[in-house]
């Protein structure tokens, strides 16, 4: 049975999750987090709502129990294993405990009692010393919201530290030292925060909204007027002034206007857009494309388990591979289609590529060996890749357990597949993944012309290939140019690319629109990766980025 409090505790956890760490009651506007342990004696997981100090490069908890003669159940927890979890709203910390002591304790606990003296009258109700505990980030993640709530939330955070600080003043602590060190960090998150959409977040806008220009100069404008604000709540903060509480009502009531205005602006905008996965690995340029070279001298040989048997004809020419054990009309077929800028071809690399996407994928897969440009243009290689899938249901193959799967120009026509596929009315298939496509023949993407790292596309590679496959076609229309298409209706996406590429910005931008569209679409953008890395899982010696790819794309396909 559950005791009042632990159902109180449950309560105020929910509506903190729910409201992306804004609780109302006698929390309202309280600096809370939530902290999970894990069990000193079950080994399980165990959240509880703590309050916090803010403090340079941690929060610092005290355990107080309300006084109690034992320290609560969470501290015995993060002394036996102090890796932690804290959730503050908008983000998510792994963090390491360590209990202060010695004369860093005293001075933190100095600093609470001035800034509530409720904690100098829970110490006075105990006999043990009340530990304060400092957590420590190691890694943080995003809560999973679309992006524009992802910034209301951080701006509620901001809010909250604000009306703190509002209030601390209001009650005569304008020269406390904890309610400085709170105002240094509110200062400083507030600049930094302003810093990476000055340097982030507004060129990318940029670059997918040219229209909003004029509201982003407008911005970054009154960035630079609250600077000086910021400086002036400082220095208020500081200060001995008479009319301190008047002072600072004035610079919060401003500051949270610019939260306000900003919201209005951008998140609509930004609920439209498709955060992406930022993929980390030890890899550098240099590996992955000494990998590449390696492997293009010969291909390595195909694995002794690969079936390559035909289990069914088809009308179009290819190859099988099937490390799955199962039969394609019960598990369903990875249709592949490969890259090569739609003028060269592989085959044995294809079905060596197809071997290892049946093995992630749990399904046998089918390497079309499409026709070429520019012997043969546009919609020719579409056409064949709509023929296979459509002969794939026609011999009983479910269309819901169907993956498209294309890289570069393959995954180009995947896409161009899919808008030719509703059109004819077919069923489309249960998911698709499209690796660095090319998604807008007009070549407008920002990232073309400068990638983040060195890349094997360039302009030029663009303008040759657009050349020879479109002949002479409009390069601003769909199906030939997918992201000019209605994308609504599409099934579960996957798109993955790399973030050196000069094609990164043709994903982001796909993604977005699906995802305004509609469509159930994740975004995997591998750091610092140049254009066809995932070929690296074909290597022998393969790098690093390979496998994480590789377990992504498992995990992902058979969700």
């Amino acid at each position: 049975m559950t005791t009042p409090f632990v159902d109180f505790n449950r309560q105020i956890i929910e509506e903190f999750r729910a409201h992306r760490g804004r609780v109302g009651g006698m929390f309202e506007g309280a600096r809370l987090v939530l902290l999970t342990t894990t069990g000193a004696r079950t080994g399980r997981p165990h959240t509880v709502p703590v309050g916090f100090l803010p403090d340079p490069g941690r929060l610092l908890v005290i355990a107080s129990a309300g006084g109690a003669d034992r320290h609560p159940a969470w501290f015995h927890n993060l002394v036996a294993h102090p890796r932690v979890t804290v959730e503050t709203g908008p983000f998510t910390l792994e963090a390491d405990a360590v209990v202060l002591d010695g004369e860093e304790r005293a001075q933190i606990w100095e600093r609470a009692v001035e800034s509530d003296p409720g904690w100098a009258e829970y110490q006075k109700k105990t006999a043990r010393v009340i530990p304060v505990v400092a957590l420590h980030p190691v890694r943080m993640s995003y809560a999973d919201l679309p992006e524009g709530e992802l910034l209301r939330a951080v701006h509620d955070a901001f809010r909250r530290d604000l009306r703190a600080i509002r209030d601390e003043v209001a009650r005569g602590q304008g020269l406390g030292a904890q309610l400085r060190v709170n105002c240094l960090m509110f200062c400083g998150g507030m600049r930094h925060h302003h810093q990476n959409e000055d340097g982030d977040l507004f060129p990318y806008l940029r670059g997918r909204h040219p229209e909003l220009a004029p509201v982003l100069d407008g911005l970054g404008e009154e960035h630079e007027v609250l600077a000086g604000l910021l400086d002036e709540l400082q220095q208020a903060v500081a200060s001995e002034s008479d009319d301190l509480a008047a002072l600072v009502d004035r610079l919060v009531t401003r500051i949270e206007a610019h939260l306000d205005g900003e919201e209005a602006q951008l998140v609509p905008v930004l609920n439209a857009l498709r955060r992406p996965n930022r993929i980390t690995n030890p890899d550098t340029f240099e590996t992955v494309h000494k990998a590449l070279v390696e492997m293009s001298a010969g291909p390595p040989p195909l694995p002794a388990d690969a079936d390559i048997a035909e289990p069914f004809a088809l009308p179009v020419k290819g190859r099988w591979a099937n490390a799955s054990g199962r039969a394609a009309r019960d598990a369903g077929v990875v249709l592949f289609a490969h890259g090569g800028g739609f003028e060269q071809s592989r085959p044995e690399l294809d079905q060596l590529a197809a071997y290892h996407l049946s093995k992630a994928s749990g399904r046998p897969a089918f390497a079309v060996d499409y026709s070429l440009a520019p012997g043969h243009p546009f919609p020719a290689a579409m056409d064949e890749l709509v023929a296979a899938y459509r002969a794939l249901l026609a011999q009983g193959v479910p269309a819901e357990r169907t993956v498209l799967f294309g890289e570069s120009s393959g995954a180009t026509l995947v896409l161009e597949g899919l808008l030719a596929l509703r059109a004819q009315g077919a069923p489309l298939p249960g998911a698709v993944v499209a690796v660095s496509p090319i998604t807008d023949f007009t070549i407008t993407s920002p990232s073309v012309d400068a990638p983040a790292g060195p890349d094997a596309v360039t302009r030029e590679l663009l303008e040759r290939i657009l050349g020879q496959y479109l002949n002479g076609l409009p390069n601003d229309q769909a199906p030939q140019s997918p992201l000019h298409g209605d994308l609504s209706g599409l099934p579960r996406m996957l798109l993955a690319v790399g973030g050196n590429e000069a094609l990164l910005d043709d994903s982001q931008r796909y993604a977005d629109a699906a995802a305004k569209a509609g469509v159930d679409v994740t975004l995997d953008v591998y750091e610092g990766m140049p254009h066809a890395f995932q070929l690296t899982v074909l290597a022998e010696q393969r790098p690093a980025v390979a496998t994480v790819y590789l377990e992504r794309l498992s995990t992902w396909l058979t969700a």
